[in-house]
């Protein structure tokens, strides 16, 4: 049953079409389809040429035989190595000389009709972007096959294998085909140019639609809620959970117009969003002036700690840079407040329609108490956070602070990276020696 099932795919060519933009996977399932048929078509007229053709022209229509299947099976591998374009193109030209041939030897043969049909292949085998090609080719099928009626009907030309019986007058023929063909060609390549935009304009439209989504939900929780309608819930024994809020932001807010006061925010925040890729975080909210990430989640890692308190240093750095700006300009500016606290938690999808990833544990409120006990301007973190990062970073122990329903905590302020990790003269930016004890730490296995 599995080599069945990897001969369909085979066949289907599924390997070669995940990845291309859909109108051209249609170009080439299309290709794969074409050389499909015909190669079975031909097996199946063999035992009827050789029953029923003189003898005489059963070598010339086995050369024939074995000159499109070289054709059609070089364009089958051109397709497994992902070559759609050139699979395309080999496929058609062994068709075009095919039935070439068969015009050539065999005057009242029905290939002489082939060439009508096949001049519609380049218009769904060639994607819509090689436009020059698959004219070239449609032309190319329209110029052999007006010369074959010109040379039989008209010319009253001979075979290899004899004259035609019958001969049409050109004055009749001629005029209406070419007719036929003015309209055949274009009427085609608007169809298929009419069916390429509306694949084009959906798949824009689902690249928005899962963008969107990413924007909302982690990749791995976003494609489980595809694959399966739902997110089960997930347990996190060691993650880092990160707060952030403004000092003041009552007061300053009250002396700023709405507008502006939102664009000091959403300037605050899109930085913010800048670190998440950067340092493998995971941006869970924003509630007003408060910014709250994690680190270790949707995917588990040993790093989350270090992660976190990077990704704090540099917010630190951008809201120093951002107070030196305004403080030159004679301006009031926001200082930022940083808690961390590490722990476990369980993290999932909530709600139906507006999801939403979210988090909860104990360890996302002493995170809030990290950060409400903190001093502005400065990065707080637990002594389990510290626990984490005390190889990494130069931290000030506070003592036991007292926490609003938490009973003391003992608490860090972090002041940077440790001497030996600093490159020189940029303290906030890690050597190679930092790089090596980040590697080892995250060559660990998380559970």
């Amino acid at each position: 049953m599995r080599y069945l099932v990897r001969l369909r795919d085979w066949l289907m060519l599924k390997h070669v079409l995940e990845g291309l933009p859909e109108s051209e996977a249609r170009a080439a399932r299309i290709t794969g389809i074409m050389q499909l048929t015909f190669t079975s078509l031909l097996f199946l007229l063999l035992p009827s040429v050789h029953m029923f053709e003189p003898p005489e022209t059963l070598l010339f229509s086995d050369s024939m035989f074995a000159q499109i299947l070289l054709f059609l099976a070089a364009g089958r591998v051109l397709l497994l190595m992902k070559r759609p374009l050139l699979a395309a193109v080999v496929t058609i030209l062994g068709l075009y000389i095919h039935v070439f041939a068969l015009c050539i030897a065999f005057p009242d043969d029905p290939a002489h009709l082939g060439f009508f049909l096949l001049a519609l292949f380049p218009f769904i085998a060639i994607p819509h972007k090689q436009g020059l090609v698959r004219w070239s080719l449609a032309f190319l099928a329209t110029a052999f096959f007006l010369a074959d009626q010109y040379y039989y009907r008209v010319a009253a030309g001979a075979g290899i294998f004899g004259a035609p019986r019958w001969v049409v007058a050109a004055d009749y023929f001629m005029p209406p085909l070419i007719m036929v063909l003015a309209f055949y060609f274009p009427s085609i390549n608007a169809f298929v140019n009419a069916v390429t935009r509306a694949e084009d304009k959906l798949a824009a439209e689902h690249a928005k639609s899962e963008k969107l989504l990413i924007n909302i939900l982690p990749r791995e929780v976003a494609e489980e809620l595809k694959l399966k309608g739902s997110s089960e819930p997930r347990h996190f024994q060691s993650t880092t959970v990160c707060f952030t809020d403004f000092q003041g932001f009552k007061q300053i807010a009250e002396s700023l117009a709405p507008k502006a006061l939102v664009e000091e925010l959403d300037r605050c925040f899109s930085y913010f969003d800048s670190l998440m890729d950067r340092h493998t975080l995971e941006k869970l909210k924003t509630i007003g002036d408060s910014y709250m990430f994690v680190g270790g989640i949707p995917v588990a890692n040993s790093t989350h700690a270090i992660d976190c308190v990077m990704a704090a240093l540099e917010i630190q750095a951008f809201m120093e840079q951002m107070k030196e700006i305004k403080a030159d300009q004679g301006l009031d500016y926001w200082q930022l407040r940083l808690g961390i606290h590490s722990g476990d938690l369980v993290a999932g999808v909530i709600g139906e329609k507006k999801f939403a990833y979210d988090v909860w544990s104990d360890t996302v409120n002493t995170a809030s108490r990290c950060e409400s006990s903190g001093v502005p301007g400065k990065i707080n973190i637990s002594g389990a956070t510290y626990a984490l990062v005390k190889d990494f970073f130069q931290c000030e122990f506070r003592g036991a602070i007292q926490a609003k329903h938490k009973g003391r905590i003992e608490m860090y302020f972090v002041h940077g990276l440790l001497p030996e990790l600093q490159r020189e003269n940029l303290p906030r930016v890690p050597n190679e020696l930092f790089e090596a004890r980040y590697s080892e730490l995250s060559s660990i296995e998380t559970a």
